[in-house]
């Protein structure tokens, strides 16, 4: 309207301006076609000229208007699907945030054809029809998305691991990742999904393989990784321990870093197995000892009690040079306990033991006491008491 305008006004001023040029000499023109002839002043000629030229101007205009007529219905009818399909995709996610799944299916589905993104509405309705347990449905979203946008086979495959992955399809959703960690070795995403299902698989080799590249990357808070690496390395270690193979054990130990090679729980683990399998627990009393100097730990100042070392004197000395910190620890007092009776130092163990029930009873060091009375010291009467006294307090734990 306002380009209008300005026209028009250009067009009086410039007829204005024909008008002053001509007033003192109006001058004429003569226009003659065969017999026909017109003669009009100049002034009237050239408003007749501007008004010809801009009457042509308009007809064309009308007559280019009118040809693309069909042409300019067919955009105007294409940008308002454009517009409904972008509208209906924000209401779809909205649907989905809010919980209403069937309804957000509807959304994200309806117009998807006249999408400028459909890989969106396909990867959201794939979500949708999942959450509703929908699960043929969903995988037919997510072929509908790969043949929308070929090019976005990471998202795509992201996506469907994903949701394999809540669904607790744990092989379909190893096959999806090691496809999509095969095109993108180092994408970040994917190694921490396959971490995810390995743990869900407890196919713990394949995720020790992973743990390194993980903690580099720092891919997960520290918290969540320290669990992480204590479930696979814990299962990798029984791994080794199913094929009843020393060398295989230690190779496995072995591979575990130096840092967690110190935490009380691998170790607590490796000695069990250790134990259980029969084998020579010397080197893991090695650990333990070298655990305990660095940090305390009441769990393996007990276990250290236990082991039946070669040179139990040793073993007794190593023990007594923690007390000059610990002495009123009622575990370390326990362990003393159980080496003094291996080394058949009847009244020095008895002294321990009651020294660490005086800081606080265990039900293991009543029962040490209880089999110390009974079996080498021949008091029956007090082997008694400590046997009821142990198990108050197992009972008491229980409760």
């Amino acid at each position: 309207m306002v380009k209008w305008l300005i026209r028009v006004l250009v067009l009086i001023i410039i007829g204005l301006g024909a008008v002053l040029l001509v007033r003192d000499d109006p001058g004429f023109v003569l226009v003659k076609y065969r017999s026909y002839s017109v003669e009009t002043s100049l002034a009237f000629g050239i408003v007749a000229l501007i008004l010809s030229v801009s009457l042509v101007h308009l007809v064309v205009r009308l007559l280019r208007g009118l040809w693309r007529l069909p042409y300019s219905m067919q955009r105007y009818s294409q940008t308002r699907r454009f517009d409904k399909s972008r509208k209906l995709l924000n209401q779809g996610l909205i649907d989905l945030a809010e919980g209403r799944f069937d309804q957000a299916e509807v959304n994200l589905i309806k117009m998807v054809e006249f999408s400028e993104s459909p890989l969106l509405h396909y990867l959201a309705a794939a979500r949708a029809a999942q959450l509703q347990g929908k699960h043929d449905a969903r995988d037919s979203y997510l072929k509908a998305a790969h043949e929308a946008r070929p090019e976005a086979e990471i998202a795509i495959g992201v996506t469907q691991a994903e949701l394999q992955l809540e669904h607790q399809q744990n092989e379909q959703s190893l096959a999806t990742l090691n496809h999509l960690r095969d095109i993108a070795p180092r994408h970040d995403y994917i190694l921490m999904l396959l971490a995810r299902v390995y743990t869900e698989l407890e196919d713990w080799s394949s995720l020790v393989d992973l743990l390194p590249e993980i903690r580099k990357k720092k891919l997960f808070k520290e918290s969540k990784l320290k669990e992480m690496e204590h479930k696979g390395y814990k299962g990798y270690l029984h791994e080794a321990a199913a094929k009843s193979d020393r060398p295989a054990l230690e190779k496995a130990w072995g591979i575990i870093p130096n840092s967690l090679q110190a935490d009380p729980e691998l170790i607590i683990d490796y000695v069990g197995i250790l134990g259980r399998q029969d084998f020579s627990v010397q080197h893991a009393e090695q650990l333990v000892v070298n655990a305990l100097n660095r940090q305390w730990d009441d769990r393996l100042a007990e276990i250290y009690g236990l082991f039946s070392a070669s040179n139990v004197n040793e073993q007794l000395k190593q023990a007594e040079k923690w007390l000059a910190d610990y002495d009123q620890n009622e575990h370390l007092l326990l362990a003393l306990g159980r080496i003094c009776i291996r080394a058949k130092l009847w009244g020095k163990a008895q002294g321990y033991l009651e020294a660490s029930i005086g800081v606080s009873p265990l039900p293991a060091t009543c029962l040490a006491l209880a089999e110390l009375f009974s079996d080498h010291l021949q008091q029956p009467d007090k082997a008694a008491k400590f046997y009821q006294q142990g198990l108050e307090y197992c009972v008491k734990d229980n409760i």
